[in-house]
């Protein structure tokens, strides 16, 4: 059994986000602040240990008002029907996958509820929510003095009553019908079924500190009471018991010694003859807990020589974290095995793995927990497999292009209204790289990995062909920064910048819009000319002026020409800047510099031409054709640590210093997630298994769907 899909709707950013899940690891990216905490924190909230401690602030921010309309409402007279239905709440959906040809279902036979023996699939709902008889401590509150804030008096009441009118309760959906439901009794059904362990971002480990000698300590004491349980497994069980056996042992020295030292050191009570104290003769006894030992009083030492161990601050972060996690998976497999009813499921959620690891570690760190896993399950012989699904959210390239691209999840802030209000939308890569062919999906991937492309994680991209237009990116930036103004400043935004190369820019496209992430491609128009000087026609290299087309594959593809066919250079050098643009993306090739009709071809002769006093460029002649003739012997390494490092004020090449100029504006807002279905605490249950997004506006630019 599997966790095939997430909902969650109302809690914090996400607002309604789907989230499909892969039978192992499913790896969460995206920027900062765009709802990857919210996700591990929502499930802490509803099965973690502390339970569901929810505060105003944890609802979405875009349905916030709904208080107010439900309040409104009530105040006009409505039914308790008609205000439950305004009410927002907080919802996890769960779509499990099971196999329907087994006869015994454990802990999800309270959810199976559809009759169809063919499906394969049971829906739980989890929702934070109001009732008909919480209405009254929710809304019966004292009214705000003349002349204040209404609005604001409310919601300072709300902080106090929410808490004491909103309660989880756990259903059952058919998924076949959605309308089909059965609301459970409690949350033990729901316990049972899914067992969640969580390995958080902030993690310290440094016996050097009071407050962190515990850290594996706890771990210890826990691995020892589910060791403890009735339920564990034998050799775990006795384990357990030897570590008793030996603590009671010390017991019974302490107790020997003090009984003879301590007494001496307690007054002799019987001289002072008050009347009717009686066996004032006091006999000292020492107790000792196996897990308080464990969890209050244990370091970690490294095994030294000659008796000189290393506490476990000594050794380096990156080691740390690893044993830190390795123990965490050690104690949610023990406490998995000690169930008397084992969880059809398991989700452990970990954040940043990353933290202090190795680029080569972080690579292999996905393949290491599955073997992890494995290894774990491969001491219980007999026994089933530990059903466990990771989570894993991050902040690494190396881990997120270490995953395949079907188990990337990227998340996406965006601002969606006038309010400011922002929302997260979920984009799947399961769904939506089956629009990208095969051969460049490979492609992608496997230059994402080598390069260690952080696409995932930027604000902005920058793609350029070749090494030198990348070594001098960060010089350009600079140089065009001086005339933007503040707050559209490049080089105070996290542009990343790739290397791409001219024939494989365009294989890009996908991915960029699918991340909706605003990119300027940079490329050379690569002015071709037909030989037919020899017996087979050959396209050859030539100055833009005696250019008859352009062989470059990314404005070929950008322009959609169709395959036989060329596109010319002199309808390239009329294109608009319009013409340029496709929503999230723009491209930049060559154009004639200001005053002038002279148009490079790569970029090297179109920095000469920008820059015509510095490469000694005549005025008088076919400047074009000289600048072309100029590049053609000029080192491109050479060229960019030039005037990366050694020239100072330079031209920017034209097209390039445009391309920068609408890269440093605001981005476009992303497309609008789904609307918003099925969040009312009164509503009936949100429809199962549907993955349909609404279809993105039309646009007369090129239109891609990952």
């Amino acid at each position: 059994m599997l966790i095939e899909k997430i909902q969650v709707q109302g809690f914090r950013l996400l607002e309604d986000v789907e989230l499909l899940l892969e039978p192992t690891a499913t790896v969460i990216v995206g920027r900062n602040n765009s709802g990857k905490t919210s996700l591990t924190e929502i499930f802490d909230r509803l099965a973690g240990e502390h339970g569901p401690k929810f505060r105003l602030e944890d609802f979405s921010a875009g349905t916030r008002g709904k208080f107010l309309e439900a309040k409104a409402k009530r105040d006009a007279g409505g039914t308790p029907e008609e205000v439950l239905a305004l009410l927002p709440a907080i919802a996890v959906t769960l779509t499990f996958k099971y196999d329907p040809s087994v006869g015994e279902l454990g802990p999800l036979a309270p959810f199976v509820i559809d009759l169809d023996l063919s499906c394969s699939t049971a829906v739980a709902r989890i929702e934070y929510g109001a009732s008909s008889a919480s209405l009254a401590t929710l809304f019966d509150v004292q009214e705000a003095e003349a002349g204040s804030d209404a609005v604001a008096h409310f919601y300072r009441q709300l902080r106090e009553t929410l808490p004491r009118a909103y309660r989880i309760s756990v259903t059952a959906i058919d998924p076949t019908d959605p309308t089909n439901f059965r609301v459970l009794d409690g949350t033990g059904a729901l316990s049972a079924l899914v067992q969640c362990g969580f390995v958080r971002a902030q993690r310290t480990l440094d016996s050097s500190k009071p407050s962190d000698t515990a850290v594996i300590g706890r771990l210890l004491g826990t691995l020892f009471q589910t060791a403890s349980s009735m339920t564990a497994a034998e050799s775990d069980q006795a384990l357990a018991a030897a570590l008793k056996t030996s603590v009671s042992q010390i017991e019974q020295t302490i107790q020997n010694d003090f009984d003879t030292m301590v007494k001496d050191l307690l007054p002799a009570l019987s001289a002072f003859g008050f009347p009717g104290l009686n066996d004032a003769d006091l006999r000292p006894e020492t107790s000792l807990n196996v897990e308080t030992l464990l969890s209050d009083h244990t370091k970690t030492f490294y095994t030294g020589q000659h008796g000189v161990h290393l506490p476990e601050g000594y050794n380096g972060l990156g080691t740390r974290n690893l044993i830190y996690m390795l123990l965490q998976l050690e104690t949610f497999h023990k406490a998995y095995r000690a169930r008397s009813i084992r969880p059809g499921t398991h989700l452990v959620f970990i954040e940043e793995p990353e933290a202090h690891l190795h680029p080569q570690m972080q690579e292999v760190l996905i393949a290491q927990l599955n073997a992890a896993v494995a290894a774990l399950s491969a001491k219980y012989v007999g026994e089933p497999v530990w059903q466990v699904q990771f989570v894993i959210s991050t902040h690494s390239p190396h881990v997120a292009n270490a995953a395949s691209f079907e188990a990337v999840r990227y998340f996406l802030s965006s601002t969606q209204d006038a309010t400011g209000a922002r929302r997260t939308k979920v984009k799947d890569f399961r769904k939506g790289s089956v629009a990208i062919p095969q051969e460049d999906r490979e492609f992608l991937h496997q230059y994402m990995t080598l390069t260690q492309c952080d696409l995932y994680f930027a604000d902005k991209a920058i793609l350029v062909e070749g090494t030198t237009e990348r070594i001098l990116m960060p010089r350009i930036v600079r140089l065009v920064d001086e005339w933007l103004a503040p707050e559209r400043k490049l080089g105070r935004q996290y542009i990343t910048t790739i290397e791409v190369g001219g024939a494989y820019a365009h294989i890009f496209y996908p991915l960029l819009d699918f991340l909706e992430l605003k990119s300027l491609i940079i490329t050379d128009i690569d002015a071709v000319r037909i030989d037919k000087t020899k017996d087979k026609q050959r396209a050859v290299k030539c100055p833009c002026a005696e250019g008859e087309h352009s062989s470059n594959a990314a404005i070929r593809s950008w322009f959609s020409v169709p395959k036989g066919q060329q596109i010319s250079i002199e309808a390239l050098c009329a294109k608009t800047p319009a013409d340029k643009l496709s929503r999230y993306r723009s491209i930049a090739y060559q154009v004639p510099e200001d005053g002038s009709s002279w148009c490079g071809r790569s970029f090297e002769d179109a920095l000469i031409l920008a820059n015509p006093e510095r490469f000694g460029l005549p005025e008088e002649g076919d400047r074009g054709l000289l600048a072309w003739e100029m590049a053609q012997d000029l080192s491109k390494s050479e060229t960019a640590l030039r005037f990366a490092i050694q020239e100072a004020d330079w031209a920017v090449p034209k097209y390039i210093k445009q391309g920068l100029t609408w890269l440093s504006e605001p981005p476009p807002p992303p497309e609008s997630p789904p609307s918003l279905a099925g969040v009312g605490a009164g509503a009936p249950p949100i429809a199962a298994g549907s993955n349909d997004s609404p279809a993105a506006p039309e646009s007369s630019a090129p239109q891609y769907d990952l």
